[in-house]
């Protein structure tokens, strides 16, 4: 580091980039169906939704936003053909951690389990 300048903007840089980097998605499938990327995908808080649905496995999330987790679950919704996702739980207790020179602020971490609407117009 060339001057004092340099090392300031690398302590208040690196936390941040390190927090936006750090979010992660894990998908357990609780079925061997698959199913073709959908455009959309809706995120439900708690209450599951009326229409009737299967539940095609379950998402872990972990990101540093409440922004970022419903992303985290839309995208990867979509990626697997999912209709939408229903949070079943969700731990955002602010937390901090420290690692020598800097705070990290622990991540949200939820579980949402996927679902796939069921075709009504078939059944009549």
């Amino acid at each position: 580091m060339k001057n004092k300048y340099d090392k300031l903007l690398f302590v208040s840089v690196m936390p941040l980039l390190l927090l936006l980097g750090c979010a992660s998605v894990k998908y357990f499938p609780s079925n061997s169906g698959t199913y073709r990327p959908t455009s959309s995908a809706a995120v439900y808080y708690w209450d599951k939704p009326d229409r009737p649905y299967t539940e095609m496995g379950t998402i872990k999330v972990e990101a540093h936003s409440e922004e970022g987790m419903l992303e985290k679950f839309k995208q990867k919704a979509m990626q697997i053909g999912a209709d939408g996702v229903f949070i079943t739980s969700m731990d955002n207790q602010l937390r901090f951690d420290t690692h020598i020179w800097f705070l990290v602020v622990a991540p949200i971490r939820a579980e949402g389990v996927a679902i796939k609407f069921k075709d009504t117009s078939l059944e009549k």
